[in-house]
């Protein structure tokens, strides 16, 4: 069996050495690398079937999007200038109640081929309270590798005796589902536990899943917490304790749990995430436009605690790019700290690839170029303006680079996107349909 060889100017490796390899290669061979190192000696010691010219180019790992809602891209522009509740309240659950079927299929894919042609190769990803079974068909359909799955939510933010679902028929349908679908397409696809948040969720619904999420070793728990100040007072006069401490009371917190933006923490709750092995999502643009805060992503690292990085949904962010979480991630983080040296271009790049792996406990298989990892991989141009001169790939990465600038991306050891070609979605087609939802 004849492979793959992607060559590159520079190999940018993001393992446990930061190894970059000038003028190298990579041999894939099925969904696999199998080889990796310099460019004539891979092609002296590999028989391939495609040679992929990595001239004016830097091969890296596909990016990891920690947290994402394709679900909502449909809505992308339509909830400005809001702050969160209001936000979520006024615009986005009201949107996505309105999605019918084909409207969620359609929204997840756009969003899915976005995060492809910049980038990004995995996704956890926040689905919405019906139709979810489209959104996980639009990720195996489109190819990216994700964590995925219902949008969990019983109760009314302001009323918890006001019921948006039965808890039981929650527990039954995503039960069903993670028997279809987790760990499906060769293990590209698995299921995920999404509690929206504590305002949406009953106690007793929160129960039934931590009890479910210890069925299995390779189920995650993902919920947004400590996100908006108001956000986390609400929580406070419901559950008579601030967020992080409800979440430990009601057993959520633990090494198979991600919490998304944790903004608003005191010392103690930055003890209870680091002891109980949590991890966490950093959403720097969303963040930023729902002036929810900047979470301090230097005392998590410094605590020793598994940081991610991600977009996301496309109505508090806009887009699905996550080179500008990246650049920003670092930005915010020297600004909260007056420190130029906060948050240095390699370790943010390390939360884009392998820490955002390990946050989904897939280091394993993503988030370095390695032997016998999935070969999960994209090529950035460095041929335009933006990239001459160049002197370092790392901070050109982190500092210049947009998700424009990729060329290829690769997920699984199959080419989902190539100069402008989506390999596996009619791309005019699924533009056609989000354009004609805008019209309805």
């Amino acid at each position: 069996m004849k492979g793959i060889i992607i060559e590159a100017d520079y190999v940018v490796t993001c393992n446990s050495t930061d190894e970059i390899i000038k003028d190298g290669a990579v041999y894939v061979e099925g969904n696999k690398i199998k080889a990796v190192g310099k460019r004539d000696t891979i092609a002296n010691y590999y028989a391939s079937s495609r040679i992929i010219s990595g001239k004016n180019k830097i091969l890296l790992p596909g990016l990891v999007n920690t947290h994402s809602h394709s679900v909502q891209t449909l809505l992308r522009g339509k909830a400005e200038d809001l702050s969160l509740i209001d936000w979520l309240q006024k615009v986005i659950l009201p949107g996505e109640r309105s999605f019918t079927a084909d409207n969620v299929y359609t929204s997840c894919a756009l969003g899915f081929a976005e995060m492809i042609r910049t980038g990004t190769t995995t996704c956890n990803d926040m689905l919405t309270v019906h139709h979810s079974e489209e959104g996980i068909r639009a990720a195996i359909d489109i190819g990216i590798r994700a964590r995925i799955g219902k949008m969990l939510m019983d109760v009314d933010i302001n009323n918890k005796k006001e019921k948006l679902e039965k808890t039981s028929d929650i527990i039954a349908e995503i039960t069903d589902h993670i028997k279809k679908y987790h760990n499906r397409q060769k293990g590209r696809i698995k299921y995920s536990l999404n509690l929206r948040f504590l305002l949406n969720n009953s106690t007793d619904l929160i129960a039934e899943v931590v009890k479910l999420q210890q069925e299995y070793d390779d189920i995650l728990i993902h919920t947004h917490a400590s996100e908006n100040r108001n956000e986390s007072k609400l929580v406070t006069q419901q559950f008579g304790k601030s967020y992080i401490r409800a979440l430990n009371e009601l057993n959520v917190l633990g090494k198979n749990t991600i919490l998304a933006h944790a903004i608003w923490l005191d010392e103690e709750e930055y003890k209870l995430i680091k002891e109980s092995g949590t991890k966490i999502s950093h959403n720097p643009s969303s963040n930023s436009k729902l002036a929810s805060g900047i979470a301090d992503i230097v005392k998590f690292q410094e605590l020793g605690v598994i940081v991610g990085l991600a977009t996301d949904g496309a109505p508090c962010n806009n887009n699905l790019d996550m080179f500008r979480e990246i650049r920003l991630a670092s930005f915010l983080q020297r600004l909260k700290y007056l420190d130029e040296k906060k948050l240095p271009a390699k370790n943010v790049l390390r939360m884009a690839t392998i820490e955002g792996a390990k946050t989904l406990h897939m280091e394993k298989e993503i988030g370095s170029i390695e032997i016998g990892k999935k070969a999960d991989l994209v090529l950035l141009n460095i041929s335009d303006v933006n990239a001459i001169p160049l002197y370092d790939p790392i901070t050109h990465i982190v500092y210049s680079a947009s998700g424009k600038d990729i060329v290829l991306t690769m997920i699984d050891g199959t080419i989902v996107y190539e100069d402008g070609v989506f390999h596996t979605i009619d791309i005019e087609k699924l533009k056609d349909k989000a354009k004609q939802y805008l019209k309805s």
